[in-house]
């Protein structure tokens, strides 16, 4: 397991371990280190007192070349069980007498310098041997550091066993100490978990001091306060959502029901408006069958025959707006192209014994008409095709009769009936003629707001502007 997945608290206690620890052998490390460094200099001080003293015996052997009273001073040496070697050098640097614990024969190192030379395991020392201030030979001096060793091994057995007791002191202090900082971060934890779970921001984690953790509970608590407070908002909001949502479904169920019984009551009214439609279509179709019927009986009466015929054609022509509305799903609009192709054939049908090679021609855009438009401009086509077919081609000759309907740009319409026959009298005024046929158009145009306009040079053209604004000026007479 890696360092920082361990728990809180036992990485608590490792830091107090490893810093007491750390601690505690760094000063005993110091302290080894300073006493090392303290025997090694006592020994090299009494290695040059012992060395100066053996010198200060030898003088006298040196001086009388004596060296068997030389090795004698040197030997006493085998007190200090530290000297390994001694020897003394004439002031030549040749060997005089020589001393070695363990060997017989020994070579020692000639002098070099003066001073201690320190080593791994010895200490070599050269000093001067001084007679009335002049120099005349040097001796030499070999100690071991076994006992610096020694010294050294068991002072690293004491850091050791110092280490150990630091460790278990700093572990038990550690335990006991460790709640301090850990315990209030598990509270806080426990707290974190129950609000994760359980959805309570009305719990708080306990303050035990003013120290960073306790700011950092106190931050705590006061972001679970603001939590707790936008929940309680949320919960409110949510609550009077739930109250609307409930609101809106009742009122959108009695929305449906009344949509329902709308619905009901337009297809009853649907099917009455039709039945209606039928009925009067019927009704007019009777009106024009009695006509038909009553011509028939004044056929020697020409006249009288010729209005019953008309009278008959303009209550079909009506009859026809009504078949046609209740024959489609639009009740209340008629398909002006399906209705004046129907009308104009209807016509040609009727005229067929008086008129001669005659060309009805229709042309008429996919526009649709409500019923106070469609009777009268049927009306109207009912005239002027009637009045085109009984009088613009006598003698039966042959001609092209058109009947067009447009959309304009400003939005109203433009009727048009044109012939190729032998046209309208020049003295014959349309608004003032005198004959029921044109008097019925100049009023239902006037109803439909439309003006009329004849063109009389090829045949008979009549055109009407209608479904735009009224002309006041055509009209006011």
């Amino acid at each position: 397991m890696r360092l920082r997945d361990i728990s809180i608290q036992h990485k608590l206690l490792l830091i107090v371990v490893i810093t007491s620890s750390a601690a505690v052998l760094a000063a005993c490390m110091a302290f080894v280190a300073f006493d090392f460094l303290g025997t090694r200099d006592a020994l090299s001080r009494r290695l040059v007192s012992l060395a100066d003293v053996v010198g200060a015996n030898s003088t006298a052997a040196l001086a009388f070349d004596d060296p068997v009273d030389a090795l004698e001073t040197l030997t006493a040496l085998r007190a200090e069980k530290h000297i390994v070697s001694a020897a003394i050098f004439d002031q030549d640097n040749e060997r005089f007498a020589a001393f070695h614990r363990d060997l017989e024969h020994f070579d020692p190192p000639l002098p070099d310098s003066m001073g201690a030379v320190l080593y791994d395991d010895r200490i070599d020392l050269f000093r001067p041997i001084m007679l009335d201030g002049e120099h005349i030979g040097t001796i030499f001096v070999q100690s071991d550091l076994l006992e610096l060793d020694a010294r050294v091994h068991r002072y690293a057995q004491i850091v050791v066993l110092f280490l150990f007791v630091s460790i278990i002191v700093a572990v038990l202090i550690g335990f006991r100490l460790r709640s301090v900082i850990s315990d209030p971060i598990m509270r806080l934890l426990q707290v974190i978990q129950q609000v994760s779970e359980d959805r309570l921001y009305s719990v708080r984690a306990p303050k035990h001091a003013n120290d960073e953790l306790g700011e950092l509970i106190e931050g705590f608590n006061l972001m679970l306060g603001q939590i707790q407070q936008r929940d309680e908002t949320l919960v409110h909001v949510q609550e009077e959502l739930a109250l609307r949502a409930r609101e809106l479904q009742v009122e959108l169920t009695e929305r449906e029901r009344a949509e329902g019984r709308i619905r009901s009551s337009l297809l009853e009214k649907e099917v009455l408006l039709k039945e209606i439609h039928h009925r009067v279509k019927n009704n007019l179709q009777i009106i024009a069958s009695l006509l038909d019927l009553q011509a028939r009986q004044v056929e020697h009466e020409t006249a009288a025959t010729a209005s019953l015929v008309d009278s008959r054609n303009r209550v079909r022509s009506m009859a026809l707006v009504h078949e046609h509305l209740y024959q489609t799903e639009d009740l209340a609009r008629i398909d002006l192209a399906q209705y004046l192709d129907e009308l104009c054939r209807n016509l040609t049908s009727s005229f067929g014994e008086v008129i001669g090679a005659v060309n009805l021609h229709t042309h008429v855009e996919d526009v649709a008409f409500d019923v106070d438009t469609a009777i009268p401009l049927g009306l109207i086509i009912n005239e002027l095709v009637s009045n085109a077919l009984k009088y613009a081609f006598p003698d039966k000759r042959p001609g092209e009769l058109r009947v067009t309907l447009r959309g304009l740009e400003s939005g109203g319409y433009e009727l048009s009936v044109a012939d190729d026959g032998v046209g309208l009298p020049e003295a014959l005024d349309i608004a003032t003629a005198s004959t029921l046929g044109l008097q019925l158009v100049t009023a239902l145009s006037r109803q439909i707001h439309g003006t009329i306009d004849v063109d009389r040079t090829e045949g008979t053209r009549f055109v009407i502007d209608f479904g735009g604004q009224p002309d006041e000026e055509q009209w006011a007479d």
